[in-house]
Order: C-alpha cells, then structure tokens, then sequence
C-alpha cells in the first residue's frame, strides 16, 4: 500500500495544485462580478455555464486521452483552463466570464478523468478503496485552502486571475515530470437515464436535484455573504466552513446510510437540512456571524452527502456488470442538476433579495423529501445488511467509477515484454520455431517462462502440449502457473491439460483444478470431475473447497443480482459430478455442501434420488421377486442409503429437514415410514428440549407443530404409506399422537369430499351409489385403522387419538367408537383375569359398585367425547360402544340422556333394537 501511494505523489501534487487554483476561482469570480455591479441572474448564469463545460468534459475527456495520450491530454487541457483564468484578468465582461467558465468546467472534467483512470490503473482490488479516499481528500483540501487566497490581494484587481491561472500552469509540472506514462484508457459503455429511471427512479431524481442544490449553494454563497457583509477573510472562512462540514459530515452520514435504511436518513437529513436553510437566514438577521457558519456548514455537508447517497441508492437496485454503465448516467442526471441550479437560484434571488438562496434550497430540499416519502410507499427499502455500503464522492467533480470498491475490479493488462512481442511474431510465421526459441528464453532467464507460454498458446497453430511438455521440462517448479497461463489462453483444453498434469504430479493436480475453476467459473464441473478422477481419494477435499467458493459468493451476492444466481445449480452439480466419480462418498460430499449452501438441501436430495446411486438399486429390488431374500437385502440397503441421505442433511440444514424428507419421499414412495421414523427421531430430541422450555416459562401445552408438518407433508407424498408414516412419527414423539392423528385423519377427509366434489360436478360420470358407499368403508376403514396403529404406540394418548380422528372424520365416529369400546374392554378382560384367581369379592359389594368399574367409566368417558366431536353421530357412538361393553349400557344412557326419561327410552330403543351383527 505504501509503495501505491508512493507512486502516485506526483499526481497527488498535481491534484492538490489544480484544486487549489479552483478554489480560488470558485470564490474570486462571483465576488468580482458583485463588484463590478453585475446583477445576480448574470451571475448565476456565468456560474451555471461552468457545469455545462464539466459535462461536455466528461463526455468526450476519454476520446481526448485515446487520441492525444494520457499525459499530454491532462497537460493540455490544464494549460487551457489557466489560459481561461487568465483571460478573465484582460477583459471585466460578464459574457467573456461566462465563456471562460464553460472552458474551464470542460478543461477540469478532462483533467478528472485523466487522474482517475490513472489512480485506478495504479490501485488493485484491495487498495482502491483507500485511493479513492485519499483523492478525495486532496481535492477538498485543495478547495478549502483555495478559498484563502482570496485575502493576498483585492478582487477589484488582476492579481487573483492571475495568480489563479499560475496555480493552474505549475499543477501540469508534477505530472509532465513524472516517469508513469499512464494507462490506456478503454470506452465502456453506457446506461440510457431512462433505463437507470426504470430501475432506480430516487436514484436519478436525487442525482439531478443534489447537483441543483449543490451547485447552487457553492457557486452563490459569496453573493449571499455579501448581503449580510460577510467579506474578505471572513468570507474565506465562511467558504472554507461549508467544504469543511461537506468534507467531515460524510463520515457520520455514511456511517448512518450503512446501519439504517438509507432513504429514512436521506429524508431525516433533507429535513435538518431545509431547517438548517432557514435557520441560516434568521442567524443571519440576528448578527449571530459564528451560529451562521456552523448552520452553513450543517446544510452544506448535508447537501454534499446526498449525491453518494443518491449513488448508493441505484446501486442497491443496479446488478454488478450495470455498475459502471449507470454511473455516466447518474454524472449526466447531475450535471443537469448542475447547469440549472445557479441560474435557477439566481433567479430567486434576483426576484425576492439575495437572502432568498437559502429559502431556495430548503424548498427544493422539501420537494425531495416529498418524493422519497412516496417512494418509500411504493417501494419496500431493502434490508440494511443488502445495501450497499457508503462510499465519499466528492461532488462537484466526475465520479471515480474505477476506483469505486462496490464497482467489478478489471485487472489492467501488463504490457508484453520484448522476448513476449518476439516470440509471438516468430510464432506468425513457424509455430515449431517459436516452441523452441520459447523453450531457450526460458532456459537462460525461467522468470520469462510464465508469460511466454500463455502467448504463445494463443497462436493459432502451436501445438500446445508440445509445448506443455517443454515447459515442464524447463521449469517444472512453475508448472502450475504455467498451466494456469495456458488455460486462461485456451480454456477448451483445460480438461486435457489437468490430466496430463495428473500424471506427471498427481499431488497438485487439485490446486491447479481449483485454481481454474476459480478463474474459469463456467469450467468448475469440468475441473471438480477431473480432479476427482486423478485422485478420487480427494474428492471431500474437492467438494469443501467448492462448496466454500459457493457459499463466500453467494454471501456476497448484491440483490439485484440474485435473479441470476445460479450458484444453487452449480453446487448440486459439482457434487453430481463428484459423487458419480467417488460414489463411496457421495454421503459425505452431499453434506459437505448442503453444510456451506443449506439452500440447496432440497435439490441435492432430488439429485441424489435420481442418480444411480438409488435408482440401480431400486429398479433391481422392484423387479425381482419379493420372496428372494438377495433381492429383499438390495431394498433395505436402497432404502438405507435414503434414511442415512435424509439423516445427514437435515444434520446440516435442519431448517430444509422436512422439505429434504418430502423430495426423498415422493421419489421412493414405499421407503416413507423409514424415512419418518429416521425424522421423527432427531426432530423429538430438539423438540423435547424447546418444548420443555416454552412450557416453563408459559405453562402452556407443546404443540408438536414440527411432527404434524412431517407427518402431513410425507403422508402428501405417499398417501398408501400415511398411516405408517403416522405410526413412525408417533413411535418418536408419543405425545404427540393426537394431533398427528388429526392431520392424517383430515386427509382422509380431504380425499373423500374430493372425490364427492368431482362425482357431483360431473352428472355424466358412470359412478354408482355402492361405488360411493364403497369409497367411504375405505375411508372409515383407514380411520379405524389410523386409531387402532396409533393407541398400539402411544396407548396413553388412546382416548385423544379416538377423539381427534373423529373430529376430522365423523362420519367415522361410529366405527372408532367401536374400535376403542373393543380395546376397553379386551384390556378389561385381561386384567381381571390376572386377579381373578387372587381376589374373592363379596357379592353385594360387587353389585353395589359394579357401575363404578374402569370400565364403565372408560365407556362413558368414550361416548361423552366422541359424541361432542361428533354431535351428529351421537346414537351411534352410544350403540357401538354398548355393543362391545353391554353391562355398560345404563352408565352410556345415564351419561349422554343426563337424567331426561324421554331421551332414556329413546336410548334404550337404540340399544334393543341394534342391527344383529
């Protein structure tokens, strides 16, 4: 970094040296023009003519450095705006002024551009940034310091023209001077203002007004200065405050625009800044001189920060590769802004007294604020950790697009060498020649090797293995940069050029591999299979190393270019290609990825189900016979693979579990009850804990809200597995048996009343009443046996299982009844049995208690619940339950009639005349 700034000082010099003449410039000629009595509208007029030469510049600056080179374009133009400054001593014409003033806006964008194209071809990636700082830096004190050399000599005089235009002449010296022959400068293109209003409209609209506002207050402070006798050094301090507070408010703004929504501070800051605007005037009435410059330099900074912000702002909305092209567009949105703020104010100014600049920008300020508060209706701000962070602009100058961080870096070309150029015209002429003329430039200096090869490789006829082999003959210590070198040149035979390389020094053929996947990202399957393929023992290592790349880009990723992120794709296709050449650790290499990218749990999973890694093994198990035992060991061993596939992901990506569950599920319907019992299983463990804390703190029931997702989802997929699939979630989480009862019960429901649907919506369909009658024995037989599997696991959750199935399914109420009246009273049944042989009751006890039996109670419990879930059904719930407990029948009637004799009779009527079965 030191040697970076080391090698720019002279254009740091320079820089400062050019800035300071501007300085003085900015505040010498409106004061002049007051002088010598010329009217405020002219003088806003000759002001506003400066932006219209600073866009021109920006235009055609960089056809100016193509045609005259890099150093004599900046000399030039430089030369030319000291001539205007110059000029401007000979003749006290306010037109004359104003044409001078358009050639010096024109001479400082070429000058602009001729040092930012050179601080970018001087920085790298990481040190941009700090350049950018630093040449902004430089500018603002050049301007600051400008502003005194005002007090060595009267405005009345030439002297400050001329001394101006010194200043501008000696700025070229450093430069012409310098050993740097500066970079070439290449066009890019463009973004049209009304496709960068498409996509960011708060992004140019703030562009045009704070170049309007900016220009305005900057180019017409000393005009208002004069109005309250603010002159001489005074008004160098007055001047100097408000650069002061545009150059030290940038870093509290942008700290502010990186941890908040950025257009809540824009608006925060436009309303403190339109405050501050008329505060400036009211100080000002007051004689408060010292409270004036701190209200300026508030509203000044302020005004300052919103061209980065604006800025900012389109870049939230701009994809990486738009960057650059919208930037002109946001240059030419304020350089508009730029050519109608001083004579717009101007006008004002003229109309309603000098102290009307003020009130100008606090309105045109609050209109601003208006527009962002209705873009802040029509639009969601984007979260703060997606926005682009803030970086110093300093306006008033052409934007450093290259040397902007948030920009794609472009590494600049090194030039070829002597040998390179050589080589390469030998190479036209006898490709063999130039392998071997390679080959002994190489030997006598190998720092050449490198280079020479990568030209070389790009001649159209070279045999480049011959020359793969020479090289690594010479240098063998670089054959990985030389390889590199190749491939960048001819990225078709990278595939060949690793395997070579791996049988040479199978060892480094993974770097080289991902060195080339780096580079080349459109080659990185290409490059993880043949790495694979030399050494399949690294093929984890591989998978890691991509599955890193994966994740740091897509953690990186800008908003506006996640619509073209194809990094999810990429990831399950490098581990497609990796687990087809290592299928021993396909496992390892599925959950290594989904490990740095759980977005991609899903389709990892559906990869791996169609891959032959499953696929052989189930075409092999479904078409053999059943009784074969080989056959039967084939499906287990496919159907563990699946239960281990979905165990390590939801490991990995416990968020995407149960969708991983699903995916796996609907390839390999029958491996369903595997699946969620594998589920169930790790979902109880962490479902315990969470549950035990919430009922702690709220003593509220757990709701199991993760098991009934599994269940339902996976009972979706496989709907000839959902009891099973129930059963196995239940066996991991008994307690939560009735609400996953109820979720698999409503989809009983669901299919029934969809086919009722389709059968009544179609009066042409050949569907007869006993096909009809026949779809709900299997719907109620499903119920039944739902109830019946799930009481078997969790017989405590019995009666709430009964209950919950009934109220996704009454009409199944009568048989469940019937189901759960039978389990009663089997389980009633064997217990007195076992202490039949050990107890001996006294009869007239045992008649006066006989209704007070676990039985009876059960049975009334049954009937109570069951008809309250399925009001409807009330009668045959009592009749089955009576059925299958007869001495229960007066508790049932008792119980359900709750002591009403005509509802007794009608009960006992039910129960007498029931259906002999």
């Amino acid at each position: 970094m030191t040697a970076t700034f080391f090698s720019l000082i002279s254009l740091f010099v320079s820089c400062f040296i050019l800035l300071l003449g501007n300085g003085l410039m900015n505040v010498l000629l409106p004061v002049r023009m007051g002088l010598d009595g010329v009217s405020t509208d002219w003088i806003g007029l000759v002001q506003s003519l400066y932006y219209v030469g600073l866009l021109l510049g920006a235009i055609y600056s960089k056809n100016l450095i193509m045609r005259a080179g890099h150093i004599r374009m900046f000399a030039g133009c430089v030369s030319l705006g000291g001539v205007s400054m110059l000029i401007c001593s000979l003749f006290a014409d306010a037109a004359v002024w104003g044409g001078m003033r358009f050639v010096l806006g024109f001479c400082n964008a070429c000058a602009f551009t001729a040092m930012e194209s050179w601080l970018s071809d001087a920085s790298t990636k990481d040190t941009r940034g700090k350049v950018l700082a630093v040449y902004n830096a430089v500018v603002l004190a050049g301007l600051f310091i400008g502003q005194f050399f005002m007090n060595i000599a009267s405005p009345e005089t030439t002297t400050l023209f001329v001394f101006a235009g010194v200043l501008l002449s000696l700025s070229v010296i450093p430069v012409v001077m310098s050993r740097h022959k500066g970079p070439v400068v290449e066009d890019a293109s463009s973004m049209s203002l009304r496709a960068l209003f498409k996509i960011s409209p708060l992004g140019v609209v703030s562009c045009l007004i704070s170049g309007l506002i900016y220009s305005a207050a900057f180019n017409l402070l000393p005009v208002f200065a004069k109005e309250y006798d603010i002159v001489d050094f005074q008004l160098s301090l007055y001047m100097g405050a408000a650069i002061l507070g545009a150059f030290l408010l940038q870093f509290p703004v942008g700290y502010l625009s990186d941890r908040f929504d950025r257009r809540t501070v824009l608006l925060c800051l436009l309303a403190l800044s339109a405050a501050s605007c008329i505060a400036v005037n009211v100080l000002a009435l007051m004689g408060m001189t010292w409270a004036v410059f701190l209200a300026t330099a508030i509203t000044c900074g302020i005004i300052a920060c919103t061209y980065p912000i604006s800025i900012s702002e389109a870049f939230d909305k701009l994809r990486q590769n738009e960057m650059v092209a919208a930037m002109g567009s946001m240059i030419l949105a304020f350089s508009v802004g730029g050519v109608l703020g001083p004579y717009t104010a101007s006008l004002a100014m003229q109309a309603f007294g000098n102290n009307a600049l003020f009130y100008f920008l606090a309105v045109i300020q609050a209109l601003l604020a208006m527009f962002v508060l209705y873009r802040m209706q029509v639009r969601e701000a984007l979260p703060v950790e997606d926005q682009e962070n803030f970086v110093m602009q300093g306006a008033g100058m052409s934007a450093a697009v290259d040397l902007d961080p948030r920009t794609k870096y472009i590494e600049s070309e090194t030039p070829l060498s002597a040998e390179a150029e050589t080589v390469i015209s030998v190479a036209l002429h006898n490709p063999a020649a130039a392998v071997k003329m390679a080959q002994a430039i190489t030997l006598s200096d190998p720092s050449k090797g490198v280079e020479l090869a990568g030209v070389v490789a790009e001649v159209e006829g070279v045999d480049v293995f011959d020359l793969y082999e020479v090289m690594k003959q010479v240098i063998p210590s670089q054959i990985l940069n030389v390889t590199n070198a190749i491939v960048t040149t001819r990225p078709e035979l990278a595939t060949e050029l690793v395997a070579k390389l791996a049988e040479w020094y199978p060892d480094q053929v993974v770097s080289i591999a991902q060195e080339i996947g780096r580079t080349f990202p459109e080659r990185r399957m290409e490059m993880a299979r043949a790495a694979a393929e030399a050494a399949p023992e690294t093929a984890i290592e591989v998978a890691e190393y991509y599955a890193q790349v994966f994740a740091d880009e897509r953690e990186a990723l800008r908003p506006a270019d996640r619509a073209d992120d194809t990094s999810e794709e990429d990831a399950v296709n490098v581990v497609s290609e990796l687990w087809d050449v290592a299928p021993d650790q396909a496992l390892d290499m599925a959950a290594t990825m989904v490990d740095a990218v759980p977005e991609t749990a899903v389709s990892v999973a559906e990869e791996y189900m169609a891959s032959d890694l499953i696929e052989a093994a189930l075409e092999v198990s479904h078409n053999a016979e059943k009784s074969s035992g080989s056959s039967l060991e084939q499906l287990e061993n496919a159907y563990q693979q699946q239960v281990d596939l979905v165990s390590r992901l939801a490991e990995v990506a416990p968020e995407q579990a149960v969708d991983v569950a699903v995916a796996v599920v609907e390839a390999e319907p029958e491996s369903a009850s595997e699946v969620a019992a594998e589920l169930a299983g790790s979902i109880s463990a962490s479902e315990d804990e969470v549950a035990a804390e919430e009922a702690e703190q709220t003593d509220a029931e757990p709701e199991y809200e993760e098991m009934v997702e599994l269940a339902s989802r996976l009972a979706e997929a496989a709907p000839e597995q959902a009891v099973d699939v129930a059963v196995a979630v239940v066996e991991a989480e008994p307690e939560s048996a009735a609400a996953v009862a109820a979720e698999i019960a409503s989809g009983f429901g669901d299919s029934e009343q969809e086919s009722e649907d389709i059968d009544v919506a179609d009066k042409a369909s050949d569907v007869t009443a006993s096909e009809m009658d026949d779809s709900d024995v299997a719907s109620y037989e499903s119920s039944v046996e739902l109830v019946s599997r799930l009481v078997e696991v969790a017989p405590e959750q019995a009666m709430d299982v009964a209950v919950a199935v009934v109220e996704a399914d009454p009409d199944s109420a009568a048989d469940v009844a019937a189901e759960m009246a039978g389990n009663i009273a089997e389980s009633e049944y064997d217990t007195a049995e076992e202490t039949d042989t050990h107890v001996e009751t006294d009869l007239d006890v045992a008649s006066d208690t006989v209704d007070d039996t676990p039985e009876h109670e059960a049975a009334v419990e049954l009937v109570q619940r069951l008809s309250e879930a399925a009001p409807d059904n009330a009668m045959d719930v009592a009749v089955a339950v009576v059925e299958s407990i007869p001495e229960a029948a007066s508790d049932v009637v008792d119980a359900i009639s709750a002591g009403d004799e005509a509802k007794d009779e009608e009960w006992m009527n039910s129960v007498d005349n029931k259906p002999e079965s």
